[in-house]
Protein backbone atom coordinates (compact mmCIF):
# COMPACT_ATOMS: atom_id res chain seq x y z
CA UNK A 1 0.00 0.00 0.00
CA UNK A 2 2.08 2.99 -1.64
CA UNK A 3 0.27 5.86 0.47
CA UNK A 4 0.68 4.15 4.18
CA UNK A 5 4.26 3.00 3.75
CA UNK A 6 5.34 6.63 2.85
CA UNK A 7 2.69 8.48 4.90
CA UNK A 8 5.60 9.04 7.56
CA UNK A 9 7.84 11.04 4.95
CA UNK A 10 7.68 14.57 5.28
CA UNK A 11 5.90 16.55 1.70
CA UNK A 12 9.34 17.83 0.44
CA UNK A 13 11.26 14.45 0.70
CA UNK A 14 7.77 12.72 -0.90
CA UNK A 15 8.09 14.76 -3.81
CA UNK A 16 11.91 14.23 -4.00
CA UNK A 17 12.22 10.61 -3.04
CA UNK A 18 8.73 8.89 -3.73
CA UNK A 19 7.53 10.86 -7.44
CA UNK A 20 11.45 12.22 -8.10
CA UNK A 21 9.32 15.45 -9.11
CA UNK A 22 12.81 17.68 -8.70
CA UNK A 23 15.54 18.55 -10.70
CA UNK A 24 18.31 16.69 -9.33
CA UNK A 25 20.39 20.17 -9.74
CA UNK A 26 23.01 18.95 -7.07
CA UNK A 27 24.00 15.55 -8.67
CA UNK A 28 24.36 17.15 -11.68
CA UNK A 29 25.29 20.71 -11.88
CA UNK A 30 26.48 20.83 -15.24
CA UNK A 31 23.23 19.61 -16.74
CA UNK A 32 20.52 21.26 -18.54
CA UNK A 33 17.48 20.71 -16.05
CA UNK A 34 15.01 18.77 -17.81
CA UNK A 35 11.17 19.84 -17.57
CA UNK A 36 9.45 18.51 -14.26
CA UNK A 37 6.18 19.70 -12.65
CA UNK A 38 7.38 21.31 -10.34
CA UNK A 39 10.32 21.47 -7.31
CA UNK A 40 10.94 21.37 -3.67
CA UNK A 41 11.80 25.15 -3.52
CA UNK A 42 8.74 27.28 -2.55
CA UNK A 43 8.07 30.10 -4.94
CA UNK A 44 5.14 32.23 -3.45
CA UNK A 45 3.77 33.96 -6.76
CA UNK A 46 3.66 30.33 -8.43
CA UNK A 47 1.62 27.18 -8.56
CA UNK A 48 1.40 25.10 -5.40
CA UNK A 49 0.80 21.54 -6.43
CA UNK A 50 -0.28 18.96 -3.76
CA UNK A 51 0.82 15.02 -4.62
CA UNK A 52 -1.64 12.54 -3.97
CA UNK A 53 -1.35 8.44 -4.59
CA UNK A 54 -4.28 7.25 -6.83
CA UNK A 55 -5.54 3.59 -6.39
CA UNK A 56 -4.16 1.60 -9.71
CA UNK A 57 -7.46 1.42 -11.64
CA UNK A 58 -8.19 5.30 -11.33
CA UNK A 59 -9.83 6.63 -14.45
CA UNK A 60 -10.83 9.80 -13.74
CA UNK A 61 -9.86 12.97 -11.58
CA UNK A 62 -10.69 11.72 -8.10
CA UNK A 63 -11.97 14.55 -5.06
CA UNK A 64 -8.84 15.80 -3.47
CA UNK A 65 -10.83 17.25 -1.09
CA UNK A 66 -11.52 13.76 0.94
CA UNK A 67 -7.86 12.85 0.49
CA UNK A 68 -4.59 13.70 2.35
CA UNK A 69 -1.39 15.11 -0.24
CA UNK A 70 1.69 12.93 0.10
CA UNK A 71 4.19 15.97 -0.80
CA UNK A 72 4.17 19.27 -2.19
CA UNK A 73 6.14 20.90 -5.47
CA UNK A 74 6.23 24.38 -6.74
CA UNK A 75 6.24 25.35 -10.04
CA UNK A 76 5.54 29.01 -12.26
CA UNK A 77 4.64 26.80 -15.05
CA UNK A 78 3.22 23.83 -16.54
CA UNK A 79 5.24 22.51 -19.60
CA UNK A 80 5.73 18.93 -19.56
CA UNK A 81 5.11 17.69 -23.13
CA UNK A 82 3.73 14.70 -24.08
CA UNK A 83 6.50 11.73 -23.04
CA UNK A 84 7.18 8.41 -23.57
CA UNK A 85 9.19 5.36 -21.85
CA UNK A 86 11.85 5.21 -24.63
CA UNK A 87 11.97 9.22 -24.02
CA UNK A 88 12.59 8.95 -20.10
CA UNK A 89 10.14 10.88 -17.72
CA UNK A 90 10.37 14.09 -16.64
CA UNK A 91 12.59 13.57 -13.13
CA UNK A 92 10.13 10.67 -12.24
CA UNK A 93 11.37 7.41 -10.69
CA UNK A 94 9.97 5.45 -8.25
CA UNK A 95 6.21 6.44 -9.24
CA UNK A 96 5.57 6.50 -12.59
CA UNK A 97 1.87 5.85 -12.97
CA UNK A 98 -1.39 6.12 -10.40
CA UNK A 99 -0.48 9.44 -9.04
CA UNK A 100 -2.13 12.87 -9.06
CA UNK A 101 -1.23 16.65 -8.54
CA UNK A 102 -3.77 19.51 -7.81
CA UNK A 103 -2.08 22.70 -8.73
CA UNK A 104 -3.58 25.97 -7.09
CA UNK A 105 -2.67 29.54 -7.12
CA UNK A 106 -3.20 33.40 -7.94
CA UNK A 107 -2.78 35.83 -11.48
CA UNK A 108 -2.77 38.89 -12.14
CA UNK A 109 -4.19 40.89 -14.96
CA UNK A 110 -3.08 44.05 -16.15
CA UNK A 111 -5.39 43.99 -20.19
CA UNK A 112 -8.89 43.13 -19.08
CA UNK A 113 -10.95 40.62 -22.09
CA UNK A 114 -11.17 37.50 -23.78
CA UNK A 115 -8.05 34.73 -22.79
CA UNK A 116 -8.02 32.04 -24.24
CA UNK A 117 -6.19 28.78 -22.64
CA UNK A 118 -4.93 25.52 -23.95
CA UNK A 119 -4.84 22.36 -22.13
CA UNK A 120 -2.28 19.70 -23.11
CA UNK A 121 -2.85 16.29 -21.14
CA UNK A 122 -1.88 12.92 -20.64
CA UNK A 123 -3.88 11.46 -18.91
CA UNK A 124 -7.01 13.47 -17.26
CA UNK A 125 -6.66 17.40 -16.13
CA UNK A 126 -9.02 20.02 -15.42
CA UNK A 127 -8.53 23.94 -15.75
CA UNK A 128 -10.52 25.94 -13.26
CA UNK A 129 -10.25 29.82 -13.11
CA UNK A 130 -11.97 31.51 -10.83
CA UNK A 131 -13.41 28.09 -9.33
CA UNK A 132 -15.20 27.78 -12.91
CA UNK A 133 -14.26 24.74 -15.12
CA UNK A 134 -12.86 26.41 -18.45
CA UNK A 135 -11.11 23.47 -20.03
CA UNK A 136 -12.22 19.84 -19.22
CA UNK A 137 -9.83 16.95 -20.27
CA UNK A 138 -10.43 14.29 -17.99
CA UNK A 139 -10.22 10.46 -18.28
CA UNK A 140 -7.49 8.26 -19.12
CA UNK A 141 -6.47 9.07 -22.80
CA UNK A 142 -3.31 9.94 -25.02
CA UNK A 143 -1.77 13.60 -25.21
CA UNK A 144 -5.05 15.48 -25.95
CA UNK A 145 -5.37 19.29 -26.45
CA UNK A 146 -8.57 20.96 -25.53
CA UNK A 147 -9.07 24.72 -25.35
CA UNK A 148 -11.01 27.39 -23.25
CA UNK A 149 -11.39 30.71 -23.15
CA UNK A 150 -13.00 33.46 -20.21
CA UNK A 151 -13.40 37.40 -20.36
CA UNK A 152 -11.37 38.22 -17.20
CA UNK A 153 -11.53 41.46 -15.22
CA UNK A 154 -8.53 43.65 -14.48
CA UNK A 155 -7.05 42.05 -10.88
CA UNK A 156 -6.34 39.08 -9.12
CA UNK A 157 -7.99 35.90 -10.03
CA UNK A 158 -7.66 32.21 -8.62
CA UNK A 159 -6.40 29.64 -10.87
CA UNK A 160 -6.31 25.18 -10.19
CA UNK A 161 -5.20 22.99 -12.83
CA UNK A 162 -5.99 19.41 -11.30
CA UNK A 163 -4.30 16.23 -13.23
CA UNK A 164 -3.51 13.18 -13.38
CA UNK A 165 -1.91 10.32 -14.55
CA UNK A 166 -3.24 6.47 -14.94
CA UNK A 167 -1.53 3.66 -16.15
CA UNK A 168 1.94 4.26 -17.71
CA UNK A 169 3.58 4.55 -21.29
CA UNK A 170 3.07 8.23 -21.63
CA UNK A 171 2.16 11.55 -19.51
CA UNK A 172 2.03 15.33 -20.78
CA UNK A 173 0.43 18.49 -18.68
CA UNK A 174 0.89 21.58 -20.89
CA UNK A 175 -1.01 24.56 -19.92
CA UNK A 176 -0.94 27.55 -22.15
CA UNK A 177 -2.69 30.75 -22.73
CA UNK A 178 -3.33 33.81 -25.53
CA UNK A 179 -3.89 37.18 -23.75
CA UNK A 180 -6.30 39.59 -26.00
CA UNK A 181 -5.37 40.01 -29.61
CA UNK A 182 -2.18 38.25 -28.50
CA UNK A 183 0.04 34.92 -30.23
CA UNK A 184 0.05 32.12 -27.77
CA UNK A 185 2.48 31.18 -24.82
CA UNK A 186 3.16 28.58 -21.49
CA UNK A 187 1.32 30.56 -18.98
CA UNK A 188 3.92 31.82 -16.37
CA UNK A 189 2.90 33.30 -13.16
CA UNK A 190 5.95 35.35 -13.34
CA UNK A 191 4.31 37.05 -16.31
CA UNK A 192 1.04 37.67 -14.39
CA UNK A 193 2.04 39.49 -11.08
CA UNK A 194 0.63 42.38 -9.54
CA UNK A 195 2.34 46.03 -9.04
CA UNK A 196 4.44 46.08 -6.07
CA UNK A 197 2.80 48.93 -5.43
CA UNK A 198 -0.85 48.15 -3.53
CA UNK A 199 -1.95 51.90 -4.79
CA UNK A 200 -1.99 50.61 -8.09
CA UNK A 201 -4.26 48.10 -8.14
CA UNK A 202 -7.25 50.27 -7.43
CA UNK A 203 -7.21 51.05 -11.16
CA UNK A 204 -9.14 48.26 -12.01
CA UNK A 205 -11.72 48.83 -9.81
CA UNK A 206 -13.89 51.31 -11.81
CA UNK A 207 -15.42 50.53 -15.37
CA UNK A 208 -14.98 52.30 -18.08
CA UNK A 209 -17.25 55.11 -18.94
CA UNK A 210 -18.29 53.48 -21.85
CA UNK A 211 -18.87 50.07 -19.77
CA UNK A 212 -21.00 52.20 -17.58
CA UNK A 213 -23.55 53.49 -19.84
CA UNK A 214 -23.74 50.08 -21.27
CA UNK A 215 -24.55 48.99 -18.10
CA UNK A 216 -27.32 51.78 -17.58
CA UNK A 217 -28.63 50.53 -20.92
CA UNK A 218 -29.34 47.24 -19.40
CA UNK A 219 -31.07 48.77 -16.17
CA UNK A 220 -33.72 50.90 -17.82
CA UNK A 221 -37.08 49.47 -18.16
CA UNK A 222 -38.19 49.61 -20.37
CA UNK A 223 -35.04 48.83 -22.21
CA UNK A 224 -33.82 51.48 -25.07
CA UNK A 225 -34.42 50.69 -28.60
CA UNK A 226 -32.63 53.68 -30.56
CA UNK A 227 -31.84 51.77 -33.60
CA UNK A 228 -31.57 47.80 -34.85
CA UNK A 229 -29.55 44.97 -33.78
CA UNK A 230 -29.93 41.38 -33.46
CA UNK A 231 -28.59 38.85 -30.62
CA UNK A 232 -28.45 35.04 -31.82
CA UNK A 233 -27.13 31.93 -30.03
CA UNK A 234 -25.33 28.86 -32.03
CA UNK A 235 -24.21 25.17 -30.71
CA UNK A 236 -21.41 23.65 -32.10
CA UNK A 237 -19.72 20.81 -30.49
CA UNK A 238 -18.54 19.65 -26.96
CA UNK A 239 -15.52 20.36 -24.40
CA UNK A 240 -15.64 17.96 -22.15
CA UNK A 241 -19.06 18.43 -20.00
CA UNK A 242 -19.90 21.66 -21.10
CA UNK A 243 -21.32 22.86 -24.80
CA UNK A 244 -19.48 24.92 -27.10
CA UNK A 245 -21.48 27.90 -28.89
CA UNK A 246 -21.23 31.21 -30.07
CA UNK A 247 -22.95 34.35 -29.36
CA UNK A 248 -23.73 35.92 -33.25
CA UNK A 249 -24.62 40.11 -32.84
CA UNK A 250 -25.85 41.96 -35.58
CA UNK A 251 -25.84 45.83 -35.78
CA UNK A 252 -27.37 47.43 -39.37
CA UNK A 253 -24.79 50.43 -40.23
CA UNK A 254 -27.96 52.19 -41.55
CA UNK A 255 -29.07 53.14 -37.89
CA UNK A 256 -25.91 54.37 -36.72
CA UNK A 257 -24.87 57.90 -36.87
CA UNK A 258 -21.84 59.18 -39.07
CA UNK A 259 -20.31 61.90 -38.47
CA UNK A 260 -18.05 63.80 -41.15
CA UNK A 261 -14.56 64.77 -40.83
CA UNK A 262 -13.91 67.67 -43.17
CA UNK A 263 -10.15 67.40 -42.52
CA UNK A 264 -9.54 63.82 -44.17
CA UNK A 265 -12.78 63.17 -45.89
CA UNK A 266 -13.94 60.43 -43.58
CA UNK A 267 -16.96 59.85 -41.50
CA UNK A 268 -16.53 58.42 -38.11
CA UNK A 269 -18.85 56.01 -36.53
CA UNK A 270 -18.39 54.11 -33.06
CA UNK A 271 -20.29 50.83 -31.80
CA UNK A 272 -19.10 49.74 -28.31
CA UNK A 273 -20.87 46.43 -27.41
CA UNK A 274 -21.72 44.84 -24.22
CA UNK A 275 -23.12 41.39 -23.12
CA UNK A 276 -23.49 39.83 -20.00
CA UNK A 277 -24.42 35.89 -20.17
CA UNK A 278 -26.14 34.99 -16.75
CA UNK A 279 -27.17 31.36 -15.52
CA UNK A 280 -30.51 30.72 -14.52
CA UNK A 281 -29.59 31.90 -11.24
CA UNK A 282 -29.49 35.31 -12.38
CA UNK A 283 -25.51 35.05 -12.17
CA UNK A 284 -23.16 36.25 -14.48
CA UNK A 285 -21.07 33.29 -16.12
CA UNK A 286 -19.58 35.31 -19.29
CA UNK A 287 -18.83 39.02 -19.92
CA UNK A 288 -17.69 40.10 -23.69
CA UNK A 289 -16.95 43.74 -24.51
CA UNK A 290 -15.88 45.63 -27.61
CA UNK A 291 -14.59 49.15 -28.36
CA UNK A 292 -15.13 49.36 -32.54
CA UNK A 293 -14.33 53.07 -33.71
CA UNK A 294 -14.81 53.05 -37.35
CA UNK A 295 -12.99 55.98 -39.97
CA UNK A 296 -15.12 55.21 -43.16
CA UNK A 297 -13.85 57.14 -46.48
CA UNK A 298 -16.89 59.57 -47.84
CA UNK A 299 -16.63 57.31 -51.46
CA UNK A 300 -17.23 54.43 -49.71
CA UNK A 301 -19.98 55.25 -46.74
CA UNK A 302 -22.97 54.40 -49.12
CA UNK A 303 -21.79 51.14 -49.60
CA UNK A 304 -21.10 50.77 -45.52
CA UNK A 305 -24.72 52.14 -44.78
CA UNK A 306 -26.27 48.94 -46.43
CA UNK A 307 -23.49 46.22 -45.03
CA UNK A 308 -23.78 44.81 -41.46
CA UNK A 309 -21.46 44.92 -38.41
CA UNK A 310 -21.35 41.83 -36.98
CA UNK A 311 -19.27 40.45 -33.98
CA UNK A 312 -19.30 37.01 -32.57
CA UNK A 313 -18.26 35.47 -28.80
CA UNK A 314 -17.67 31.67 -28.28
CA UNK A 315 -18.59 30.55 -24.96
CA UNK A 316 -18.40 27.11 -23.22
CA UNK A 317 -21.13 26.64 -20.47
CA UNK A 318 -21.97 23.51 -18.67
CA UNK A 319 -26.28 22.72 -19.89
CA UNK A 320 -28.62 24.97 -18.83
CA UNK A 321 -30.63 28.23 -19.73
CA UNK A 322 -28.91 31.36 -20.12
CA UNK A 323 -29.44 35.33 -21.14
CA UNK A 324 -27.41 37.26 -22.64
CA UNK A 325 -28.15 40.71 -21.90
CA UNK A 326 -26.42 43.01 -24.68
CA UNK A 327 -26.14 46.45 -24.78
CA UNK A 328 -24.95 48.42 -27.92
CA UNK A 329 -23.59 52.12 -27.51
CA UNK A 330 -23.71 54.53 -30.91
CA UNK A 331 -21.05 56.59 -29.59
CA UNK A 332 -21.58 59.30 -31.82
CA UNK A 333 -25.35 59.26 -31.55
CA UNK A 334 -25.23 59.29 -28.43
CA UNK A 335 -27.86 56.45 -28.03
CA UNK A 336 -28.06 52.76 -26.82
CA UNK A 337 -30.06 50.12 -27.77
CA UNK A 338 -30.31 46.91 -25.97
CA UNK A 339 -32.09 43.26 -25.88
CA UNK A 340 -32.15 39.69 -23.62
CA UNK A 341 -32.31 37.04 -25.46
CA UNK A 342 -32.78 33.49 -24.02
CA UNK A 343 -30.97 30.50 -25.20
CA UNK A 344 -30.28 26.88 -24.00
CA UNK A 345 -26.79 24.66 -23.56
CA UNK A 346 -27.57 21.38 -24.60
CA UNK A 347 -26.03 18.23 -22.51
CA UNK A 348 -23.20 16.64 -24.83
CA UNK A 349 -24.70 14.35 -27.61
CA UNK A 350 -23.30 10.95 -27.56
CA UNK A 351 -22.35 9.85 -31.64
CA UNK A 352 -22.23 11.59 -34.32
CA UNK A 353 -22.81 15.28 -33.45
CA UNK A 354 -23.81 18.24 -35.58
CA UNK A 355 -23.74 22.24 -35.12
CA UNK A 356 -26.37 24.82 -35.40
CA UNK A 357 -26.74 25.27 -39.80
CA UNK A 358 -26.16 28.83 -39.50
CA UNK A 359 -26.98 31.65 -42.62
CA UNK A 360 -23.33 32.80 -43.70
CA UNK A 361 -23.36 36.35 -45.23
CA UNK A 362 -19.88 35.66 -46.89
CA UNK A 363 -16.36 33.51 -46.27
CA UNK A 364 -13.32 35.27 -46.25
CA UNK A 365 -10.09 34.47 -44.98
CA UNK A 366 -9.26 34.54 -41.22
CA UNK A 367 -7.25 37.77 -39.31
CA UNK A 368 -3.69 36.25 -38.01
CA UNK A 369 -3.73 34.92 -35.54
CA UNK A 370 -6.09 33.11 -36.02
CA UNK A 371 -9.24 32.42 -33.06
CA UNK A 372 -8.65 29.03 -32.09
CA UNK A 373 -12.05 29.57 -29.65
CA UNK A 374 -13.93 30.72 -33.03
CA UNK A 375 -16.17 28.42 -34.15
CA UNK A 376 -16.49 30.17 -37.68
CA UNK A 377 -12.77 29.65 -38.47
CA UNK A 378 -12.01 27.00 -40.36
CA UNK A 379 -8.90 26.00 -42.88
CA UNK A 380 -7.55 29.57 -42.53
CA UNK A 381 -10.95 30.90 -43.45
CA UNK A 382 -13.82 32.79 -41.38
CA UNK A 383 -17.87 31.96 -42.16
CA UNK A 384 -19.30 36.00 -41.18
CA UNK A 385 -22.49 34.84 -40.04
CA UNK A 386 -25.52 36.65 -41.00
CA UNK A 387 -28.71 36.79 -39.10
CA UNK A 388 -31.19 38.15 -41.76
CA UNK A 389 -33.67 35.31 -42.72
CA UNK A 390 -35.63 37.43 -45.16
CA UNK A 391 -33.83 37.38 -48.32
CA UNK A 392 -34.07 39.05 -51.85
CA UNK A 393 -34.59 37.12 -54.90
CA UNK A 394 -31.58 37.76 -56.26
CA UNK A 395 -29.68 36.08 -53.06
CA UNK A 396 -27.79 33.30 -53.53
CA UNK A 397 -27.50 32.35 -49.59
CA UNK A 398 -25.02 29.62 -48.56
CA UNK A 399 -24.98 27.47 -45.07
CA UNK A 400 -21.81 27.34 -42.43
CA UNK A 401 -22.09 24.14 -39.85
CA UNK A 402 -19.89 21.56 -38.49
CA UNK A 403 -19.75 17.59 -38.37
CA UNK A 404 -18.57 15.78 -35.29
CA UNK A 405 -17.96 12.12 -36.36
CA UNK A 406 -18.05 9.73 -33.27
CA UNK A 407 -14.18 8.45 -33.29
CA UNK A 408 -15.45 5.05 -32.33
CA UNK A 409 -17.52 4.47 -34.54
CA UNK A 410 -15.42 2.88 -38.08
CA UNK A 411 -18.43 3.98 -40.46
CA UNK A 412 -17.77 6.98 -42.86
CA UNK A 413 -19.85 9.52 -42.18
CA UNK A 414 -22.17 10.78 -44.51
CA UNK A 415 -24.29 14.31 -45.39
CA UNK A 416 -28.31 14.28 -46.43
CA UNK A 417 -29.20 17.82 -47.62
CA UNK A 418 -33.01 17.98 -47.98
CA UNK A 419 -34.68 21.39 -49.28
CA UNK A 420 -38.50 22.46 -48.32
CA UNK A 421 -40.73 24.84 -49.24
CA UNK A 422 -43.88 25.77 -47.37
CA UNK A 423 -43.34 22.45 -45.83
CA UNK A 424 -42.72 20.63 -48.95
CA UNK A 425 -40.25 18.20 -49.78
CA UNK A 426 -38.83 19.59 -52.87
CA UNK A 427 -34.86 18.00 -53.16
CA UNK A 428 -33.10 15.45 -51.21
CA UNK A 429 -29.40 14.94 -51.62
CA UNK A 430 -26.64 12.50 -50.35
CA UNK A 431 -22.85 13.00 -50.51
CA UNK A 432 -19.77 11.45 -48.55
CA UNK A 433 -17.87 13.19 -46.07
CA UNK A 434 -14.48 14.56 -46.28
CA UNK A 435 -12.15 13.41 -44.08
CA UNK A 436 -11.95 15.68 -40.32
CA UNK A 437 -9.50 18.03 -39.73
CA UNK A 438 -6.55 17.54 -36.89
CA UNK A 439 -9.57 18.43 -34.62
CA UNK A 440 -11.43 15.44 -35.66
CA UNK A 441 -14.52 18.12 -36.83
CA UNK A 442 -15.34 18.53 -40.62
CA UNK A 443 -16.62 21.99 -41.30
CA UNK A 444 -18.72 22.86 -44.69
CA UNK A 445 -20.62 25.55 -46.23
CA UNK A 446 -23.08 24.38 -48.73
CA UNK A 447 -25.15 26.48 -50.88
CA UNK A 448 -28.94 26.69 -50.07
CA UNK A 449 -31.68 26.64 -52.93
CA UNK A 450 -33.37 29.67 -53.79
CA UNK A 451 -37.69 29.27 -54.60
CA UNK A 452 -40.34 31.97 -53.51
CA UNK A 453 -41.63 31.49 -49.97
CA UNK A 454 -41.01 29.88 -46.73
CA UNK A 455 -38.14 27.99 -47.22
CA UNK A 456 -35.76 25.38 -45.19
CA UNK A 457 -32.61 23.91 -45.62
CA UNK A 458 -32.43 20.33 -43.98
CA UNK A 459 -29.22 19.07 -42.81
CA UNK A 460 -28.37 15.64 -41.44
CA UNK A 461 -25.13 13.96 -40.83
CA UNK A 462 -25.62 10.50 -40.66
CA UNK A 463 -22.83 7.70 -39.33
CA UNK A 464 -23.40 3.88 -39.31
CA UNK A 465 -27.18 3.48 -37.21
CA UNK A 466 -26.18 7.39 -35.63
CA UNK A 467 -27.81 10.49 -36.88
CA UNK A 468 -27.94 14.12 -36.08
CA UNK A 469 -30.18 16.74 -37.59
CA UNK A 470 -30.54 20.38 -37.64
CA UNK A 471 -32.17 22.68 -39.96
CA UNK A 472 -32.26 26.72 -41.21
CA UNK A 473 -35.23 28.43 -42.13
CA UNK A 474 -35.46 31.94 -44.35
CA UNK A 475 -38.02 33.16 -46.38
CA UNK A 476 -37.19 34.32 -50.04
CA UNK A 477 -39.40 37.47 -51.71
CA UNK A 478 -41.18 37.35 -54.61
CA UNK A 479 -40.09 39.15 -57.86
Amino acid sequence: MAGRRHSSISGRAAACAVLGLCWAQDAHPQQEPVPTFGTTVVIPSGLRGQIYFLPVGTYMLPKFETMRPVGTIYTSSLSVYPRYFSDGFPGITNRFEWFAIDYTGRFWVEKPGEYRFSLTSDDGAKLYIDDRVVINNDGVHEPQTLYGHVSLSCGIHRIRVSFFQGPRFALALVLSVARPRERWRIFSTEEFKPPPNPEDWKSCQAPSPFETDALAALSARPLPHAFDFRTAAFRFGTDGANSRGALVFAVPVAGLTATPQPDNSTHKLHVFLLALVKDAKGQVVDKFSLDSPYDVPAASLPGVRVSTATYTHAVSLPPGRYTVEAAVLDREGRSASASLTEFESPQPNQGVGLSSVILVDRVEPASAPVEVSDPFVFESKRAVPSLATNLTPEAKPYVYFVVYPDKSNAEKPKLQVEFLLGGQLLAKQMAELPPPGANGAIPMVVGAAVRPGNCQLRITAMQGSQSATQSVNYVIAAK
